[in-house]
């Protein structure tokens, strides 16, 4: 079963860069996409503070980032940095958040769901990244 959602981790992540047009799993050559999936060891402390905010705002936010086919969801990393952003910013004081930030907690998300997977690229010497959750 694990590999039937990385195959279509991949799938998404062809459909929604746009790499592929139909849903085959392979992009044209030269096109390298990693999926990465966590350890399916969901770890005994629970994420609190920024971090537990952040991933009750991921979660509760999935149904704005779904797709119309399949019905898969799909956040890309810089959607994450601003809702890292978001979820420290009080009134005045904007927070501070980086990329390094947002992967660790979405690492720590994949890790605590089975059903998320973080897809990789590198395209046009531009790296992107995005959080694919593979439940409808």
């Amino acid at each position: 079963m694990k590999l039937m959602s990385i195959q279509v981790a991949r799938k998404i992540a062809l459909a929604y860069w746009g790499f592929s047009k139909t849903a085959k799993s392979r992009a044209s050559s030269g096109t390298d996409i990693d999926i990465i999936k966590g350890n399916d060891t969901p770890e005994e402390i629970s994420a609190a503070g920024f971090e537990g905010k952040f991933i009750s705002l991921v979660d509760n936010s999935w149904d704005d980032y779904t797709g119309h086919i399949g019905g898969y969801g799909r956040i890309p990393f810089e959607t994450l940095l601003d809702f890292a952003i978001s979820v420290k910013t009080k009134e005045e004081h904007i927070g501070e958040s980086n990329m390094d930030e947002v992967r660790k907690w979405a690492a720590h998300m994949m890790n605590n769901n089975p059903n998320y997977f973080i897809a990789r690229t590198t395209y046009k010497n531009q790296k992107m990244e995005l959080l694919i959750n593979t439940k409808h």
